[in-house]
């Protein structure tokens, strides 16, 4: 009895056993299948849409880059991509092992792209997903064109599309404000998920600021293809079409921006040029010298050409203008001048008397000019560029008190410019020196920086944003390349952003001071006398400081235009016109020029400032004393496309 009643607990068990076993069976097959039809839908969706669908990106127009007129500096160009379907070739792979060895012989002839290459390109885009086309090449010739269209039997996973290509219409012109476009890389994709391999983004300047405006939004095309890859009509209801970027005017002025670059092409010289607006901060032009090609940087090139690039002595990638960090020499006797006035170091009376040189602090330090000036004021001082003056004015202020003023006038800090990779400089203090250096300031080190000398480096943005706020008053203007954003709504209707005038400082400056610091910048120009005469213009009244700035020490003459370039002198020249209703700020820098700012930078900003006006009074002659002229000034700048424009979205007035 008692094994009867074993058996059948033993029976039981295993029923149980096998009910468990199917229970548990049911609750894995619904798991699995609520995750394959559930979870997964999508993906198997588009899995088996890819057996019959082809995806087609529609690469979106990128806008235009224009001048603060209309004109346009960059657009698109159409030309033709070869294509490579990964997921195809896999395939045919399977049935054809050879084709792979053979596509990559016929399209590295075709093309003449060493194979190794063709296969980094594959490799550098594996993250993309197979099934969706990676380009081999671009801008292929007709030639090109027609013998890959005639072997699209034989190699049924290649195809040309039709795509656009950056242009800018005038190569080196404005490239270190306009920038250029380029491959976005791992970490251009890790920073903005929307980015895949083969996008391409901005790299430099606008087009790298204002990426975001100008790239647009891709769309995509579905064509049906059969079991054997062959295309046979485009699935409509699939389409997404492309969002063009939108359009930038630059406030860059193009007649002003090509005269100053064709003086640095045709006097050879190194360096940079900014033209302000100083009542509202607009950069009109910004030159850098030696400029790049961006068409160059738009399209492939090889190991070689890159090397070039990259071993040019003359770093042509650094937009000097805001990235090259110099001395500012005499021009900053405007910053001395500003100073002591404000602060009561001195008066528009007070007088130096200048030897030819004077003992400061135990040390003799020397005047530019040997024989000296005599007695001299602010204005003369300025005039002629007397250094002994400002040793006295500097060692009366004290380089703290010369740090604050510099600050204030945007020396020592950023400007916030609307383009990458601004450099601050430096600014030296008695906190500087204990901070950075870890040691204590000597009051000596005070007279060298006085005139501009020391450790004290500044940027050619910096000396116009200086001149800027003598020329208005005391405002700073955080200074900009963005005028407006040209844009379309669901409606198509045009709409338009502005970029509004930020000041960043506001030094409030006696009106007396003031005076006397335009008097003495005005007789630099204007005087018989004067170290900027050069740039003198009949009918309008130009205020200007030149500098000359030593690269080595040098005894006896002055001139090292004979010596080697590297060890030849800086010559600046900055300056505003016209003096009582400022419009213009015209800033020149020449690297290692040999001779003053007054003989090879003066020059360039009379051209800029003729070239300006006479646009702006349609004459040859300029007159500013005739009030109807002055008036025709004051009724605004050139005609700017939209009126009346609204206010930007935060970002557009935000730093960079």
């Amino acid at each position: 009895m008692r094994a009867y009643r074993d058996d059948q607990k033993f029976l039981n068990f295993r029923i149980n056993l096998v009910i468990w076993g199917i229970v548990i069976a049911f609750f894995f097959l619904a798991g699995a299948f609520w995750w394959v039809q559930g979870v997964q839908a999508e993906r198997y969706r588009g899995l088996a849409d890819a057996n019959f669908l082809r995806e087609i990106p529609i690469t979106a127009k990128r806008g235009l880059i224009l001048d603060r007129n209309g004109k346009i500096l960059a657009d698109n160009q159409p030309t033709y991509s070869l294509m490579l379907r990964r997921r195809d070739l896999r395939d045919l792979a399977k049935t054809d092992p050879s084709i792979e060895a053979r596509l990559m012989q016929f399209v590295g002839g075709t093309l003449q792209i060493p194979i190794e290459e063709l296969q980094a390109r594959i490799e550098k885009q594996k993250s993309v997903p197979s099934i969706r086309p990676i380009p081999l090449a671009e801008d292929l010739t007709v030639a090109q064109v027609s013998e890959i269209e005639g072997h699209r039997i034989t190699f049924p996973v290649l195809s040309v599309e039709a795509v656009q290509r950056r242009n800018y219409r005038y190569g080196i012109m404005a490239s270190h404000v306009i920038g250029y476009i380029g491959e976005a890389n791992e970490g251009d994709i890790k920073k903005n998920p929307d980015l895949k391999p083969g996008d391409l983004i901005g790299k430099k300047g606008v087009e790298l600021v204002y990426d975001s405006y100008l790239r647009g939004r891709d769309g995509a095309r579905y064509m049906v293809v059969d079991s054997h890859g062959k295309e046979i009509s485009e699935y409509l209801p699939a389409r997404r079409e492309p969002v063009p970027g939108q359009n930038v005017y630059l406030t860059i002025d193009f007649d002003l921006q090509r005269r100053a670059e064709q003086y640095f092409i045709e006097k050879e010289f190194v360096g940079s040029a900014v033209v302000l607006d100083p009542r509202n901060g607009e950069v009109m032009a910004m030159v850098s010298s030696p400029a790049f090609n961006p068409n160059v940087y738009s399209r492939r090139f090889t190991p070689e050409v890159w090397e070039q690039i990259v071993s040019n002595p003359f770093k042509i990638e650094v937009n000097r203008a805001i990235q090259g960090l110099y001395s500012p020499g005499s021009v900053f006797k405007a910053v001395m001048a500003i100073a002591g006035l404000a602060d009561g170091a001195i008066t528009p009376s007070t007088n130096f008397y200048c030897g030819g040189s004077d003992v400061f602090f135990g040390r003799r330090f020397r005047c530019w000019r040997p024989q000296g000036h005599g007695s001299i004021s602010v204005e003369n001082a300025l005039k002629v560029s007397c250094d002994v003056f400002f040793y006295n004015t500097g060692a009366r202020l004290g380089v703290d008190k010369i740090a604050q003023y510099a600050h204030r006038l945007t020396f020592g800090e950023l400007s916030h410019i609307d383009l990458e990779n601004e450099r601050a400089g430096t600014v030296p203090s008695t906190a500087w020196a204990s901070e950075k250096q870890h040691r204590k300031w000597y009051p000596s080190e005070t007279i060298s920086v006085a005139i501009g000398q020391g450790p004290l480096t500044v940027t050619p943005l910096q000396v116009a944003n200086m001149m800027s706020s003598i020329a208005n008053g005391g405002k700073v203007f955080r200074p900009h390349v963005l005028k407006l954003v040209e844009g379309h709504d669901s409606s198509d209707q045009v709409h338009w952003l502005k970029v509004e005038p930020t000041v960043i400082h506001e030094l409030k400056l006696p009106a007396g001071p003031l005076k006397a610091v335009r008097q003495g910048l005005w007789d630099v120009v204007n005087e018989q006398g004067g170290t900027g005469g050069n740039a003198r213009v009949e009918g309008l009244d130009i205020c200007g400081k030149t500098g000359t700035v030593q690269v080595i020490a040098q005894s006896g003459s002055k001139d090292t235009l004979f010596l080697p370039f590297k060890f030849r002198d800086h010559a600046w020249f900055a300056s505003f016109a016209p003096r009582d209703d400022a419009q213009l700020v015209t800033v020149v820098f020449i690297e290692h020029s040999g001779l003053h700012g007054g003989t090879d930078a003066a020059p360039l900003a009379r051209e800029i400032y003729q070239a300006h006006f006479q646009k702006r009074l349609g004459t040859e002659t300029i007159n500013l004393t005739d009030p109807a002229t002055l008036e025709k000034l004051k009724e605004g700048d050139l005609p700017t496309p939209g009126a009346d424009l609204p206010r930007p979205p935060p970002q557009l007035g935000a730093g960079h």
